[in-house]
C-alpha cells in the first residue's frame, strides 16, 4: 500500500474524489501520475488512501526536491512493485486467507493409516510454516468405494463421499458393480477438486495427498493430474514403482513408494507416513513462501518451450544460450514421446507462449513405428493456443527402438545404429521422409499460429554430415524439398532453407532471430493460466451428443490392468466404450464394418458406422478376390494393414479405426508389433486372420506346432495391457470364454464366410442355427464378464427362405432373403435384426462385404445397365 505525501502552500489531505494534493507543480504531476496508474490496475483506494508499506515524501525546498526524471523513476519502480504484489493478490484468496491441503483415501479401508497422516501432516504443517500468514487446513476427504460409509469422525474435519459424488450429480447411492463405482467416484473427486479451486470464499487448495493400494490410486491419480502444475500432489502408493505412466502421466504427480501393504499402521508404515506427511508439507510451504518472494518480480518475457535430442544438443545449447541472453526463459523437452506430450501439455496450460520445435524426430517414430513415437496430435497445441512456432527438422534422419536385437525382422536389413546397448537408431529412407513432410505440412497448413520453417541443407542430426553414418542427401533433400512444396506459406506461414548443418551457430542464431522476428507482435504479459482438460480423446466426440462427453468415466478402468498403457490410449479407450454403452442403453445397435479403401472408409463413417476395422481381406475382396485370399500366404497381413492406415486414417474423422492384427506371425515380436500399430494411430486390434477359419486336420496342425488359436488370445491380452480397445472374433464358447478372460471388450461371435456375390463362398450355417450359436457365443462371453459387449458377424448361403410371423421383415409371410454380408449367415440389415430379435445381451452387428464390396459390386452393375439401356438414334 502507497502514502503518496506532499508539503507544499497549501496540504490536501488526499480523498477518493480529489487529488490536487498542493500547487506544487511536481507534487501534482507525481500525484497526477500515480493515481492514473493505480485506477489501471483497479487497486485506487488501497493504493492511495491506506498506509501500510511505502512512503513517498515530496518537499518544495531546494535540498529535497526530487527533478522530474528521477521523480518518474522512483514512481515507476514503486508502481512496478505495487502492481507485481497486487498481480499475485488477485490470484489468491483476500483476507482472511486459508491455505487447504486436503489428504484423500478410502475411509472404509483406511481410517487408521488416513489419521496417522492426518496428525503428522498437521504437525509437520505447524512447524513449518511459523513464517506464513496464512492458516493452513487440513481436511481428509473420503472416496470409500464399499458398502459402508462413516457417520461421523470426531478426530478431523472431512468431507464425506456423498458429498464428493454430489459434485458429479445424480444418485449418490451405493453402486454395487466395484468398476463402476470406481469410475464414478473417480469423476466426483475431480470435481470437487475443481470446485474447492474456484472456492469464493477466501480459500486456496495448496496441496492433495493420498494413500491407497492399486484401486485407491487408480481413483486418486487421474484427479490429482487435473490440478494445476505446481500445486504439491503425492499419492502414497504400492503400486509406486514399475510401470508407473498411466498413473503419473505427463503430470508432476509424485508416488511415494509404500514399501509394505497400506493394511494398517505398523513400524514400517508409520516411518513411510511421516516422511511423506514431512516432505509434503516443505512442498506445501516452500510454494507459498516462494510465491510471495516470486510476487515481487513479473517478467516481461515469455517462457520457450524447446524439444532436444543428444544429436541435436549443439544446436539447442546455442538457442537456449542466446534466449537467455535476451532475457527468456527456456524449458528443454527430450524428444522421447513423452517429451512432446510434456511440452504440449505445458503450451496448453498457459505455462509456455513460445515453442522452437527444433527435434521433431517423434514424427518419424510415429510414422515408421519406433519406439519414441509421438501420437497424431503432434503440433495440435500449439495451433490451438496459437503460440509463435519456429519448426525444423532435427533427427527426422532417424527412427527409435531399443537394443538391436528387439528391432522389428523387416528393418533388420536398414542401415543401423548403436547409439548405446539399450537404444538402436534406424536411418530413414526418401519414401519414408515423404511421408514426414506430408504429416508436419498437414498440421502447420492448418494453424493460426505465427510460424517459420527453419530448413538446414547440411543435415540435420550430428549422424548426419559427410562421413557419418547417416549421411545421406538424398533423403535429407527430399525432407526438404517435400516441405517447400507442400507447406502452404503466407505472410504468418513462411519456410526458409539456410545453407548450414543444424548444429552450426549460425543456424541457431537463426532460427533464434526468426522467433524474435513473429514474436514482436505477441502478447508479453502472459500470465499462467489454470490446468485444462486432457483433449486428446475430442477427435471422437460427438458433435451432436455433449450428455455423453461428461459421463465417459463411467467405465470402470484400474490402470493396474493396464501395466502398459499410456494415460492417452487408456482415456481415448473409455471413451469410446462410454459411447457405444451409452447407444446400446438406448437401443441403437452398434455397427462394425471392414473397409479396403479409403472411400469405402470415408463413407460408412459418412453413413453412421461406430466401428472400422481395416485388415488385410480388405484390400484382397476389394481387388475383386475373394476374402480367403487374406489366409493364404499371398501377402505380408500386418504389412498391408499398415500400409492400408495410409489410405484410410487421413480420411476417417471421428470413427475409431482398429488393425487386423495376425498374431500368429513369426516374424513379428507383438508387443513390439502393438506399439507400432497404436503409434500408427489405430484406436485398437482385432485378431485376423484368425485360425479360427480353419477346421480338421489343418486346424489340428496348426494348434500342436504352436501356431494356434490362443496365440490371438496373447495378442488380445496385450493390446488390453497396453489400453488398446479389443474387438477379437471368436468362433465357440470356449474362444468367447478365452477372449473373455483376458479382458476383451468386444467380443464378435463369427459365424462363416460370405455366401453371395460374384466371389461369395456356398456353404455356411443356417440364420436360425446361427441364433443358436450367437447366444451360445454371448452366454460364455458374459458369464466370465457381464459388461462385455456382444456383435454378430456373419452371411448365409446363396439364398434361403424363413417363415417370419411377428417382426419388421414381413409379418406372416415368407421372404426371400439374398445375402449381403461379410461372414455366415448374418449378412443384411435385415439379417442382422433377425438375429438381434431372437437373442439377448448381443449388442449390435459387424460386416465387411455387406458394407462394401456388395454394394459396390450392386451399384456398378446396376449403373453400367442403365448406360447400356440408353438407345441411340
Amino acid at each position: 500500500m502507497v502514502w503518496l505525501v506532499g508539503f507544499a502552500e497549501n496540504q490536501t489531505e488526499p480523498t477518493e474524489n480529489t487529488m490536487d494534493l498542493t500547487r506544487n507543480i511536481e507534487t501534482r504531476w507525481a500525484c497526477e501520475m500515480t493515481c492514473e496508474l493505480a485506477v489501471s490496475t483497479s487497486f485506487w483506494r488501497e493504493s492511495l488512501l491506506i498506509l501500510h508499506g511505502h512512503l513517498i515524501m515530496f518537499h518544495d525546498t531546494q535540498s529535497y526536491k526530487l527533478k522530474r526524471k528521477e521523480l518518474k523513476h522512483s514512481l515507476n519502480s514503486l508502481l512496478s512493485t505495487l502492481i507485481s504484489v497486487h498481480s499475485f493478490d488477485s490470484k489468491m484468496p483476500h483476507h482472511p486467507t486459508t491455505l487447504r491441503v486436503f489428504c484423500v483415501g478410502t475411509l472404509d479401508t483406511k481410517f487408521h493409516e488416513l489419521r496417522f497422516l492426518y496428525n503428522s501432516l498437521r504437525s509437520n504443517l505447524q512447524r513449518f510454516s511459523t513464517h506464513l500468514s496464512s492458516k493452513v487446513e487440513v481436511v481428509v476427504v473420503d472416496v470409500s468405494a464399499g458398502p459402508e460409509e462413516p457417520k461421523s469422525i470426531q478426530d478431523f474435519t472431512f468431507v464425506s463421499r456423498s458429498e464428493v459424488l454430489s459434485c458429479c450429480g445424480g444418485s449418490n447411492a451405493y453402486e454395487s458393480d466395484r468398476g463402476k463405482a470406481v469410475a464414478r467416484m473417480c469423476q466426483g473427486l475431480e470435481k470437487f477438486l475443481k470446485n474447492s479451486q474456484n472456492d469464493k470464499e477466501g480459500v486456496a487448495v495448496a496441496g492433495v495427498i493420498g494413500i491407497g493400494g492399486s484401486g485407491g490410486t487408480s481413483i486418486l491419480s487421474s484427479p490429482f493430474r487435473s490440478l494445476p502444475i505446481g500445486v504439491p500432489k503425492v499419492i502414497v502408493s504400492t503400486v509406486a514403482s514399475g510401470q508407473t505412466e498411466p498413473y503419473v502421466g505427463t503430470s508432476d504427480l509424485v508416488l511415494f513408494p509404500s514399501i509394505v501393504d497400506i493394511a494398517g499402521v505398523n513400524s514400517v508404515s508409520k516411518v513411510i507416513l511421516s516422511n511423506a506427511a514431512a516432505a509434503f508439507a516443505g512442498m506445501v510451504v516452500g510454494r507459498a513462501i516462494q510465491s510471495l518472494e516470486d510476487s515481487s518480480s513479473v517478467g516481461d518475457k515469455p517462457t520457450i518451450g524447446i524439444t532436444m535430442f543428444g544429436v541435436t544438443t549443439p544446436c539447442v545449447d546455442a538457442v537456449k544460450d542466446r534466449l537467455n541472453k535476451e532475457g527468456y526463459e527456456s524449458l528443454v523437452f527430450h524428444a522421447t514421446g513423452v517429451g512432446g506430450r510434456a511440452m504440449e501439455n505445458l503450451v496448453r496450460e498457459g505455462f509456455i507462449q513460445g515453442v522452437f520445435d527444433i527435434t521433431t524426430t517423434e514424427v518419424a517414430d510415429y510414422i515408421v513405428g519406433g519406439v519414441m513415437a509421438c501420437d497424431s496430435s503432434r503440433f495440435d497445441a500449439i495451433s490451438e493456443k496459437k503460440v509463435p512456432l519456429v519448426l525444423s527438422v532435427g533427427a527426422l534422419d532417424m527412427v527409435n527402438f531399443g537394443a538391436k536385437d528387439t528391432i522389428p525382422q523387416e528393418f533388420q536389413q536398414r542401415n543401423i545404429y548403436e547409439h548405446n546397448k539399450q537404444v538402436s537408431l534406424m536411418r530413414t529412407t526418401v519414401e519414408e521422409n515423404k511421408k514426414f513432410a506430408d504429416f508436419i505440412a498437414n498440421k502447420l497448413n492448418n494453424s493460426s499460429s505465427k510460424i517459420r520453417v527453419c530448413l538446414p541443407e547440411k543435415g540435420i542430426s550430428a549422424l548426419d554430415a559427410p562421413g557419418k553414418p547417416f549421411h545421406d542427401p538424398k533423403a535429407t533433400g527430399t525432407l526438404l524439398h517435400e516441405l517447400q512444396r507442400l507447406v502452404r506459406t503466407n505472410d504468418d506461414c513462411q519456410v526458409k532453407v539456410y545453407p548450414r548443418h543444424i548444429n552450426d551457430l549460425e543456424f541457431a542464431n537463426a532460427l533464434v532471430d526468426a522467433f524474435l522476428e513473429i514474436n514482436e507482435s505477441s502478447t508479453k504479459d502472459s500470465t499462467h493460466k489454470q490446468v485444462a482438460s486432457p483433449e486428446s480423446i475430442d477427435r471422437f466426440r460427438k458433435d451432436d451428443d455433449a450428455s455423453n462427453a461428461s459421463s465417459f468415466r463411467n467405465i470402470g478402468y484400474a490402470p493396474s490392468e493396464f501395466p502398459d498403457a499410456k494415460p492417452e490410449t487408456l482415456e481415448k479407450t473409455r471413451f469410446i466404450l462410454q459411447q457405444l454403452k451409452s447407444q446400446i442403453d438406448k437401443g441403437i445397435p452398434i455397427i462394425g464394418a471392414g473397409a479396403g479403401t479409403g472411400i469405402s472408409a470415408k463413407f460408412e463413417e459418412a453413413g453412421g458406422v461406430d466401428l472400422i476395422v481395416l485388415y488385410n481381406s480388405g484390400r484382397f475382396r476389394m481387388a475383386g478376390r475373394g476374402s480367403l485370399a487374406g489366409l493364404l500366404p499371398f501377402a505380408d497381413a500386418n504389412a498391408v494393414v499398415l500400409d492400408m492406415a495410409n489410405e484410410v486414417l487421413p480420411v476417417v474423422k471421428k470413427v475409431p479405426v482398429l488393425a487386423g492384427v495376425c498374431a500368429t506371425d513369426p516374424f513379428r515380436r507383438m508387443d513390439f508389433f502393438l506399439k507400432q500399430v497404436e503409434s500408427t494411430g489405430f484406436s485398437g486390434v482385432q485378431n485376423f486372420p484368425t485360425v479360427g477359419l480353419f477346421d480338421g486336420n489343418f486346424r489340428q496342425n496348426l494348434e500342436e506346432t504352436g501356431m494356434g488359436y490362443s496365440l490371438e488370445v496373447e495378442m488380445i491380452q496385450k493390446g488390453h495391457k497396453m489400453g488398446l480397445l479389443t474387438t477379437p472374433y471368436a468362433f465357440n464358447q470356449h474362444e468367447a470364454a478365452e477372449m473373455a478372460k483376458v479382458g476383451a471388450d468386444i467380443i464378435v461371435a463369427h459365424m462363416g464366410l460370405t455366401t453371395t456375390g460374384s466371389i461369395g463362398a456356398k456353404t455356411a450355417v443356417s440364420l436360425e442355427e446361427s441364433v443358436v450359436r450367437v447366444q451360445a457365443i454371448a452366454d460364455a462371453a458374459h458369464r466370465i464378464n457381464p459388461n462385455a459387449i456382444v456383435l454378430c458377424h456373419g452371411a448365409l448361403r446363396d439364398s434361403f427362405r424363413i417363415k417370419e410371423e411377428r417382426s419388421n421383415l414381413s409379418v406372416g409371410s415368407e421372404v426371400q432373403i439374398n445375402v449381403l454380408g461379410y461372414a455366415g449367415p448374418i449378412s443384411g440389415p435385415k439379417e442382422a435384426e433377425f438375429i438381434l430379435k431372437r437373442t439377448k445381451g448381443v449388442h449390435g452387428f459387424y460386416g465387411a462385404s455387406s458394407m462394401e464390396r456388395l454394394p459396390v459390386e450392386q451399384a456398378i452393375t446396376s449403373t453400367v445397365k442403365e448406360y447400356k439401356a440408353i438407345s441411340i438414334s
